[in-house]
């Protein structure tokens, strides 16, 4: 039986988008339920995936400059990006690569750029930088 997708599927896929990026980046699959399936297509268009290699890359740009003193910007666990900084570029070009990706990766991706106290951020998060990319660099190749 196939099912459509509903208005409060949407309204799910959006408000729970935290939480649909941590279940499909563990490994959920996007046709468990409807809202994750739309939080999957929305990750994995086009637009979203270039969005999140620009803002890699400028992460990346940031850890290589000066830090700005008095800037509103949350600054970088910059060694760490650094030296990431292969695994981040390579992330980067596979979310700008034409065709499809895998959503658990680019939910990776996601939660990645969005968590302030992960090893993007936090020079002391417990969790490898360079590791962290290469894991979301194997689920975004189908």
């Amino acid at each position: 039986m196939v099912r459509r997708i509903g208005l409060l599927d949407r309204l799910i896929a959006r408000l729970r988008a935290g939480a649909l990026d941590r279940a499909l980046a563990a490994g959920r699959s996007p046709e468990a339920a409807p809202a994750v399936a739309l939080r999957a297509e929305h990750l994995t268009e086009a637009a979203t995936r270039r969005n999140l290699a620009r803002s890699l890359r400028e992460l990346v740009r940031r850890a290589g400059g000066a830090p700005a003193p008095w800037s509103r910007v949350v600054p970088v666990a910059r060694t760490r990006v650094l030296d990431a900084s292969p695994e981040l570029d390579r992330l980067a070009n596979l979310l700008l690569a034409p065709g499809p990706v895998g959503a658990a990766g680019v939910a990776q991706v996601q939660l990645l750029i969005t968590d302030g106290t992960g090893p993007l951020y936090n020079p002391a998060a417990s969790e490898d930088l360079a590791l962290a990319a290469e894991r979301a660099i194997q689920a975004l190749e189908l």
